[in-house]
């Protein structure tokens, strides 16, 4: 990979500016491989893996220093959204309204209909908390959860 003299001295620029401190480890890594050490060098001081190292690398020629020090990744990218789960909680809260008798478990089958592959019953429990849902008691012999909201 070819870098210029530009590229190195932005670089080093950018690991003096404070303001990118929570972006000093990537900038680091591309800087050292500019100056040509090698992957096994870069892993070993700032411990990341040599993909992360050849990553950071390509990015950083194809799209200069603002995907270094971007966060443009959040979590759940291809879940369920809010809205959606508003939405499905809603009709399930209309139907407990009207007397039919709600549990997890047949919430859980509902919600995973509506998505159309399966889903963690973990992550079902994070989405009725997200949603201010909570256990209200627990039958034992049918074990069944009522909830209310």
């Amino acid at each position: 990979m070819e870098f210029t003299n530009e590229m190195i001295t932005e670089l080093k620029t950018a690991l003096k500016d404070k303001n990118l401190a929570p972006y000093h480890k990537r900038i680091q890594a591309v800087y050292l491989r500019t100056i040509q050490t090698s992957y096994k060098s870069i892993m070993d001081m700032l411990d990341v893996s040599h993909d992360t190292v050849w990553r950071l690398t390509k990015k950083y020629q194809e799209h200069s220093l603002t995907c270094l020090t971007s966060d443009a990744r959040g979590g759940r990218r291809h879940a369920y959204m809010t809205v959606e789960e508003e939405a499905f909680l809603s009709e399930q809260l209309a139907s407990a309204v009207n007397g039919e008798f709600v549990t997890v478990e047949s919430l859980y089958r509902a919600y995973q209909d509506k998505l159309g592959h399966t889903a963690t019953k973990d992550g079902f429990y994070q989405l009725l908390k997200r949603h201010g849902w909570v256990k209200e008691s627990r039958d034992s012999l049918r074990r069944e959860i009522k909830l209310t909201q």
